[in-house]
């Protein structure tokens, strides 16, 4: 059951074009996602990419009022608890029965979008007004809880212009998850697939890290059957190592593998006993906290 709902990170709900539940692994709980990328626009071409082809909607503009207004309806229906009684979320486990975030996800990088400021700003307003002026004391308190995430490859990260919105986003209970994908710069263009130099973006989460804590978010997968090398992951505890040397606070490392089938062909899942291996490889290597989903 579970498994069924974890692999269904569907953007289409009830014909939203920006705003979607679902059950994250990583949330451990109701997400509410944000797509400011109807365009797929990206400056990644990750391997592992799970964004379909229907989900894609070419030139396609973010309307902000109908965003706004998919958002708010979407959060309210977590909220109160309406959610479980669809038959998409039937099944939930109790434990499971929350609502976590708000979520900058989609289908590219938020950061990208001309509307992300203005939509940290809304998403913050949502939760502050509900918190405040909810129809339950469950209901706030639900809402006092819901944290607003940042799912980002981090290739913005240390741009002066998004400094005030990232600041609004952790002050309103948020977090910021940063992908770091590899240790080497081969590995990189191997698996993300950017022209964004590595090294920029290695100093980019380090510059962010030294300002406020972070959450670094690393997807490992086999590619033709290959797992990454001991050498890759040796590299990777070394840029760890790097950030934190260097002043940079991660809160802990989200470390997991593909869940849904992703476009490639040739990419496959790890098992959970390796990402076990690795997660204690790094932690050993680097003191960080490591969590395997």
């Amino acid at each position: 059951m579970e498994l069924n709902l974890y692999q269904n990170h569907t953007r289409a709900w009830l014909q939203n074009d920006y705003a979607y539940p679902v059950l994250s692994r990583r949330a451990e709980g109701i997400s509410v996602g944000i797509n400011l990328s109807p365009a797929n626009e990206c400056n990644f071409r990750c391997v592992y990419c799970q964004v379909i082809p229907e989900q894609i909607h070419p030139g396609m503009k973010v309307d902000f009022a109908q965003l706004k207004d998919e958002l708010e309806k979407c959060v309210d229906f977590a909220l109160s608890g309406a959610i479980f009684k669809h038959p998409y979320f039937l099944e939930v486990p109790p434990h499971q029965r929350r609502i976590n975030d708000i979520a900058f996800s989609g289908n590219g990088e938020p950061t990208l979008s001309p509307l992300f400021p203005k939509t940290v700003e809304l998403a913050a307003e949502i939760r502050r007004i509900r918190m405040n002026e909810g129809p339950t004391e469950d209901f706030r308190n639900a809402a006092k809880e819901m944290k607003i995430v940042l799912i980002t490859n981090a290739t913005r990260l240390g741009q002066d212009e998004l400094q005030d919105s990232l600041d609004t986003l952790l002050e309103n209970n948020g977090e910021i998850w940063a992908k770091l994908d590899a240790g080497t710069e081969e590995y990189y263009r191997k698996i993300d697939r950017s022209l964004v130099p590595f090294d920029g973006i290695l100093a980019g989460i380090t510059r962010f890290a030294k300002r406020r804590p972070i959450v670094i978010q690393t997807l490992f997968s086999r590619m033709c059957g290959e797992v990454p090398s001991w050498e890759e992951l040796e590299a990777y505890a070394e840029r760890i190592r790097k950030i934190l040397d260097d002043g940079g606070r991660i809160r802990y490392i989200q470390l997991h593998s593909v869940c849904r089938p992703p476009i490639c062909a040739e990419v496959q899942t790890l098992e959970p006993e390796l990402l076990k291996e690795f997660a204690h490889f790094i932690t050993k290597k680097t003191g960080t906290s490591v969590k395997v989903f």
